[in-house]
């Protein structure tokens, strides 16, 4: 029988990076290429460093990664456990918005609002949502996590005029597109989105909890209603190791 050690590639001492983001990663390529069972039960830590022939410290930050990624649970007195491959996200092809989709699927979403204000726009949303001099929007900046794992950081704006009293709304663990459509009558029908991959400042780093900078995607969104009027511009930074962002397209 093979252990992780025979079919995990070999760490490099002399790399860059660090032995536990290599050990972390050769772990994560074992699960996600199915190498390792679902429900599959991890050797101990001690077991791991034996075989790996590294410190207990450097298995144990790599699975506490694995742990924050979804990829494995831990039971205390029981060990570790392979929970599951990675994910698809489809909120990025859908009018749903993210609270919706995550929870179409039967997952856990918690929100956590850091700002929420009334104030004058940036340039790029002045132009995105077509404001005028002196038009005002309710900018928030939120921190979404799925399942327990700090999955995204958003920063929105919503023309004042649209929301009334949207700043003094509680939000906390709510979905925004529910509020605007229950609260405001407001429906999502079609956005545009833009993507592309970042390196995480040190503040972001720090938010989303990330041991070290990873490759983030950033998602730029501009949502308009039946009208045509831009009702929502948002950019997202969205974690990514233990998921997939999914596009359908159609002619």
């Amino acid at each position: 029988m093979n252990t992780l050690a025979d079919i995990a590639p070999l760490l490099d001492r002399n790399a860059q990076s660090p032995l536990w983001t290599q050990f972390r990663d050769a772990l994560r390529s074992l699960i996600l290429n199915g190498e390792l069972a679902i429900g599959a039960k991890l050797p101990t830590e001690a077991e791991l460093g034996e075989q790996f022939g590294i410190s207990r410290i450097v298995v144990r930050e790599a699975l506490a990664d694995l742990v924050r990624s979804g990829l494995i649970y831990k039971i205390k007195g029981q060990g570790a456990f392979v929970s599951a491959r990675e994910r698809d996200e489809d909120f990025v092809s859908t009018v749903l918005g993210f609270s919706d989709e995550m929870e179409r699927k039967g997952r856990t979403v918690r929100t956590q609002v850091l700002v929420q204000e009334l104030r004058a726009p940036s340039a790029a949303q002045a132009q995105s949502l077509a404001l005028s001099d002196g038009q005002l929007v309710v900018a928030l900046k939120r921190l979404r996590s799925v399942d327990g794992e700090l999955s995204l950081l958003v920063e929105t704006a919503i023309p004042a005029d649209l929301a009334p009293g949207l700043h003094r709304t509680k939000l906390e663990n709510r979905s925004l597109y529910d509020v605007l459509r229950r609260q405001y009558g407001h429906r999502i029908v079609r956005a545009e989105r833009w993507i592309d991959a970042v390196m995480p400042d040190a503040s972001t780093c720090l938010l989303l909890a990330l041991a070290e900078p990873e490759p983030l995607l950033r998602i730029e969104s501009l949502a308009y209603g039946p009208t045509g009027r831009p009702l929502e511009h948002y950019h997202a930074l969205h974690r990514c190791k233990a998921s997939r962002l999914h596009v359908k397209t159609t002619t």
